[in-house]
């Protein structure tokens, strides 16, 4: 029988050196802390733990490994007797492969911070790749201890070690979310944020991820101060009245009544108002009846006498009394009227041509006689006014009392015209016919005027 010599059986494998990468199947669990492999040597090789896992949670290989796995892993130490693992070169080169992939693809890795370096930064650990975080690219959030995602923005692949930044990843979140809200928000919603910044031209107001502008002129229906008017931190309620480009316009205004509504609120049709007025128009008065409420005075409501010019009856800033007749909430419009504070003498004429009524002489002109007759206004041309040809002044006076007929009337134009030498002419008829005593009276009507009729030649 061949006899075994132990020299021709360290022949038959190779002895392991430091630094040599080796595969090996795990052939043994001893305890908690050790794992027996063997790597086609001289001897199993030996590995603890830590020189298995980075991760310090992991307190057992139980559960961890089992009898048949294969560990690729490097020689750390051989003696005599023994070969001694590490798998943490391993872990390592994975984890920094992945660093360099998380880079290439744009995705986020979590790494846990381990130390801060004073004003520099902080030193970061990704499965066993170095990793360092500056300050630049810091945020509050950044803390010793704490795992946090980040992006890598750079790789040194000669030192095997990375550049992340927390920020970028942060700005990418806070970006999404505030196109996401931006996404929900629509014209004409009303919205709650945060006064964060006010400026003569207008204020910022920050919601959750999102920014608007409401501009001075949409804070208030009247000039405002803005600066005293709005304060940074204060909560404010707004509408969004316009959506573009990813930006946002806002009003307080449109939430606050108007100075229309908040008039109309407390007058309504029938009441009897002073206002100012502003403005003539050609088809009416603007008059101001309260800070920016404006009513039209058309120009048929200012009197119930059509002939009255109101153009040259009032003047700018003078103070009128008007009654509201009509209020359209839809377009702001207030119409006023005169009238109905007015007495209208008309309404009560009751007459009709041939009628005869006392004439008051208010007035002796030129062109004949101003009376008041039924209570209204009225007028005798000069060629009705007496039966001869004579100056008025040496025929009447001012408040006398003369019988005259109507000869044209018109309510809906305030016109009144009468005639005395109509009633003259009458009376004179009358006079005439008393004196007719039988039919063989000779005497014709003009012998009996043959007088006036000289007179009026």
């Amino acid at each position: 029988m061949e006899e075994f010599n132990m020299d021709d059986l360290d022949l038959n494998f190779k002895r392991p050196r430091k630094g040599d990468v080796v595969e090996g199947e795990v052939i043994s669990i001893r305890d908690d802390n050790t794992i027996y492999v063997d790597i086609q040597s001289f001897t199993e090789g030996t590995m603890y733990l830590d020189h298995y896992t980075n991760d310090k949670n992991v307190t057992s290989f139980k559960g961890l490994v089992k009898v048949g796995d294969k560990i690729t892993c490097t020689v750390t130490k051989v003696t005599e007797d023994n070969v001694y693992l590490s798998r943490l070169n391993q872990i390592n080169e994975e984890g920094f492969k992945k660093v360099i992939d998380a880079k290439n693809d744009g995705t986020l890795i979590t790494v846990k911070v381990t130390d801060s370096i004073e004003n520099k930064g902080f030193k970061c650990e990704f499965e066993g790749a170095k990793i360092f975080l500056p300050k630049s690219q810091a945020t509050s959030s950044v803390e010793v201890g704490k795992e946090i995602e980040v992006k890598v923005i750079d790789i040194d692949e000669k030192r095997k070690s990375a550049i992340v930044s927390r920020k970028e990843v942060e700005n990418d979140e806070y970006q999404n979310n505030r196109n996401k809200e931006y996404d929900t928000i629509n014209e004409g919603d009303v919205l709650k944020g945060t006064i964060i910044r006010v400026e003569k031209y207008g204020a910022l107001v920050k919601f959750n991820y999102l920014t608007g502008l409401l501009r001075t002129v949409q804070v208030s229906h009247k000039f405002i101060d803005i600066e005293k008017e709005l304060n940074v931190g204060d909560e404010i309620e707004v509408k969004v009245i316009k959506k573009e480009n990813g930006k946002i316009e806002l009003s307080r205004k449109a939430l606050l009544d108007t100075p229309f509504a908040i008039y109309i609120k407390n007058h309504k049709v029938s009441d009897t108002v002073k206002g100012k007025v502003t403005e003539k128009l050609p088809y009416g008065l603007l008059v101001q009846l309260a800070d920016d409420v404006k009513g039209l005075l058309h120009r048929t409501e200012y009197s119930h006498n059509p002939n009255d010019n109101f153009n040259n009856c009032v003047k700018i800033n003078d103070e009128i009394e008007v009654s509201i007749i009509a209020i359209d909430e839809a377009k702001e419009r207030i119409s006023l009227s005169r009238k109905p504070l007015l007495d209208n003498p008309w309404e009560r004429v009751e007459g009709k041509v041939g009628d005869i009524v006392d004439a008051k002489i208010a007035e002796i002109n030129e062109k004949g006689l101003k009376v008041e007759a039924l209570g209204v206004d009225g007028f005798v041309p000069m060629s009705e006014a007496s039966l001869e040809k004579a100056n008025l002044n040496d025929l009447y006076q001012v408040g006398d009392v003369a019988k005259a007929v109507i000869t044209e009337i018109k309510p809906k134009e305030w016109r009144l015209k009468l005639s005395i030498k109509k009633v003259l002419e009458s009376e004179a008829k009358a006079e005439y016919e008393k004196h007719l005593t039988t039919e063989e009276d000779s005497a014709t009507i003009g012998d009996r005027f043959e007088d006036v009729l000289k007179d009026n030649k």
